[in-house]
């Protein structure tokens, strides 16, 4: 997964693909619920408690070839500007299938501040 650029108070989308790794197959997400976290760097607590940002994916775009998209709300998005590291992490009936690799996400000011 590579890194995430978000611009403060509006909307993200971004589409994933999950491979195994072993083969590098698409990693079949039937049933899985998937969760991105967002934290701060020094956050180092057992629980997502102090998360800036957290969504629970259970519906993907394409199951069988472990594509899903990622979809943050203008209300998600709208936190204090900064380097966030990030993972997501599988889970099927409750049970931890896989995570990925710390990434991190770039939380920016947008440029355009017209709004009519």
């Amino acid at each position: 997964m590579g890194n995430l650029t978000i611009q403060k108070g509006n909307q993200y989308t971004a589409t994933l693909t999950f491979a195994v790794k072993s083969t590098g197959l698409p990693y079949d997400l039937t049933g899985i619920t998937v969760y991105f976290t967002a934290k701060k760097k020094n956050d180092n607590t057992d629980d997502d408690s102090l998360a800036v940002i957290t969504e629970k994916i259970t519906v993907h775009t394409d199951a069988t070839n472990g594509v899903t998209t990622l979809e943050l709300s203008t209300t998600q998005t709208n936190v204090t500007l900064g380097c966030y590291k990030c993972d997501l992490r599988l889970y099927k009936e409750g049970v931890l299938q896989t995570n990925t690799t710390t990434f991190y996400a770039d939380v920016v000011p947008i440029v355009t501040k017209e709004n009519s």
